[in-house]
C-alpha cells in the first residue's frame, strides 16, 4: 500500500538524480529506497526511474507521478502546519485536581498536554475527596479525580461522578512488623493498632464508621504531609488506611518497604475513583482530552 514515506523517497531520488544521495539525504540506506521505490512502481505497474551507473533518471510516466508526489507532499506540510497552528492556538488554564497516589498519573497527563499545546497552563493539586467536591461545585478547578462509595454517592444524589475504577480501602504497614507477614487483618485485630491517618475526609468517615462498629481507635496523629506518614510507618509507629490505588505504584510499595493489608469482613468498603463533571455543561475539547489521557494512563499504571 502507497505511503507517505514512499512518496518522500521518489521525489528525493528526482531532486539529486541519485538514489546515493537520496539516500544520504535521508540518513536510510541505498537498498532502503531502492526497496521502497520498487515496491510503488510494482503496486503502480510503472517504472519511475532508469536505473544506470550515472544515476536514476525519472521516466516520461514518471515526471508525472513525481510531480503529484510532491503535491501531495506540499499538502501534507501544509495539513502539519495546519494542526500545529491549531495546537499553539489553545491556551488559558486548565485546573485539576486529584486524590493522593494520582500525581504521577497527572504529572504525566500534564506533559502530554504541555508537548501538545505548549501554550496551555495546567494547574494541578492533591486533596482530599471531600476538599475536592468543594472546590468543584465552587468552580475552582474544571475536573477533580476522587473516591467515593455507594454511602457517599447517595448522600451526594447531585453531584455527577462517572467512576472509572472500583477499588477498596487497605491496610499499610512498614515491613519491620509483625503484620508485614500477613496478607490480611481481621477488624478485631485492627482495632488494636495505632492509626496514624491522612487527613483526608473519606478516610476520617472510615474510621468513625469503624469505630461505630468495633469501637474507638487509637490515632497518633493525622496530616495532609504523606512523608510525615510514611516515616512513621517506616519507623514502626503505627499503621495507615488508604484507597489501595494509592499504594499500588508508590516506590516503597514496589520495592517491599512497605506492605499493604486487605481488611476482612467489613463491609461498605468498596471504593470507586472516577471523575467529577459539570452536569448539563458539555466538557471543553482541552478538559476533555485531559480527562481521556488521564484514563489511559491510569489503566497503563494499575498493576491489577
Amino acid at each position: 500500500m502507497m505511503n507517505i514515506e514512499q512518496l518522500e523517497h521518489v521525489v528525493e531520488v528526482a531532486k539529486g538524480k541519485s538514489i546515493s544521495k537520496a539516500a544520504e539525504s535521508l540518513h536510510i540506506t541505498q537498498s532502503g529506497i531502492s526497496q521502497s521505490i520498487s515496491a510503488l512502481e510494482n503496486e503502480l505497474g510503472i517504472k519511475l526511474f532508469k536505473r544506470s551507473r550515472k544515476g536514476a533518471v525519472p521516466t516520461e510516466a514518471g515526471k508525472r507521478i513525481i510531480i503529484k508526489a510532491n503535491d501531495i507532499l506540499n499538502n501534507v506540510q501544509e495539513l502539519r502546519e495546519e494542526a500545529e497552528g491549531a495546537a499553539n492556538a489553545i491556551t488559558g488554564d486548565l485546573r485539576l485536581m486529584g486524590i493522593p497516589g494520582v500525581m504521577p498519573t497527572l504529572i504525566k497527563t500534564t506533559a502530554y498536554l504541555r508537548r501538545k499545546y505548549p501554550n496551555l497552563a495546567v494547574d494541578i493539586n492533591e486533596k482530599g475527596s471531600f476538599e475536592i467536591i468543594e472546590d468543584f461545585q465552587a468552580k475552582r478547578i474544571d475536573a477533580g479525580f476522587i473516591a467515593m462509595n455507594d454511602k457517599l454517592l447517595q448522600q451526594n444524589v447531585g453531584l455527577n461522578f462517572e467512576p472509572v475504577s472500583k477499588g477498596k480501602l487497605v491496610l499499610c504497614v512498614g515491613r519491620n512488623t509483625p503484620l508485614s507477614f500477613k496478607k490480611s487483618i481481621t477488624p478485631e485485630e485492627l482495632k488494636e493498632q495505632t492509626f496514624i491517618l491522612y487527613k483526608d475526609d473519606y478516610v476520617q468517615w472510615f474510621i468513625r464508621d469503624f469505630s461505630n462498629v468495633f469501637g474507638k481507635v487509637n490515632v497518633l496523629f493525622s496530616t495532609k504531609n504523606g512523608d510525615a506518614i510514611v516515616m512513621a510507618l517506616r519507623e514502626g509507629m503505627g499503621v495507615t488506611i488508604g484507597h489501595d490505588y494509592s499504594f499500588a505504584n508508590h516506590p516503597l510499595v514496589l520495592s517491599g518497604e512497605l506492605v499493604t493489608l486487605e481488611i476482612e469482613n467489613f463491609s461498605d468498603h468498596v471504593v470507586y475513583f472516577g471523575w467529577l463533571k459539570q452536569g448539563n455543561t458539555p466538557l471543553s475539547q482541552i478538559t476533555k482530552e485531559a480527562i481521556d489521557r488521564f484514563n489511559q494512563v491510569l489503566f497503563m499504571d494499575q498493576p491489577y
